[in-house]
């Protein structure tokens, strides 16, 4: 189990690359969506709206913008981690289009209390009483608008993972209230840890858009 808060290095990262390095490119590529780049010997993977470059060799996760520009970019260990495990775990299962709740997956409601608990708190503060922000936020991040609770929207994190941010808009007596959820399906691709912190990325993410 990860802890929260800030942190230096993923401790299973090197496993995983490992085993990536072990994996072959035709199985990686018809499991999670990837590209092959043959220039780099790694695998182009679309990751929210943009597109990253994995290089197994060199242990490298790049950004690439435009006629395939590779960008580094300071990427946050929950970052390398859901991605690497998602490469190396992802099945031949397309998602339901079915929406379930953190407590609705398999050890879910045991999991996901206390520390690891959904990092939504910063959302809270930055869009709670910013409907119109948070969904701009969300499309700014490749997010459609969906018609759930007050304002949501529902975005790829990976080829075959979405996830729907919904936001209930507060008054006199509550608090406003955020919400994730998840494809039925993702359990067949990542594990709960995994799962939270994705979301825990998501969410740094989306505050970011915040930022002036």
């Amino acid at each position: 189990m990860m802890p929260r808060g800030k942190v230096q290095k993923a401790s299973g990262e090197l496993f995983y690359w490992n085993q990536l390095s072990q994996l072959l490119p035709d199985d990686i590529c018809y499991r999670t969506g990837a590209m092959e780049f043959h220039p780099l010997e790694g695998f182009l993977l679309p990751v929210y709206h943009l597109r990253y470059l994995i290089i197994p060799k060199t242990r490298n996760i790049l950004r690439v913008e435009g006629y395939n520009q590779v960008v580094k970019e300071d990427v946050h260990p929950f970052f390398a981690l859901m991605v690497l495990v998602y490469l190396t775990s992802a099945k031949v299962i397309e998602p339901e289009h079915k929406w379930v709740s953190e407590r609705d997956l398999k050890g879910g409601a045991n999991f996901f209390r206390g520390p690891h608990s959904l990092q939504l708190k910063e959302l809270e503060d930055l869009y709670g009483k910013d409907p119109e922000a948070f969904l701009e936020a969300g499309r700014s991040m490749g997010g459609k608008e969906i018609s759930f609770a007050y304002k949501s929207f529902a975005l790829n994190v990976f080829p075959k993972i979405p996830l729907a941010y919904l936001l209930w808009e507060g008054d006199e007596e509550f608090s406003p209230k955020f919400r994730v959820l998840f494809d039925s399906t993702i359990q067949s691709h990542l594990p709960l840890d995994i799962i939270w912190a994705m979301v825990a990325e998501t969410s740094r993410r989306l505050a970011r858009q915040n930022i002036g």
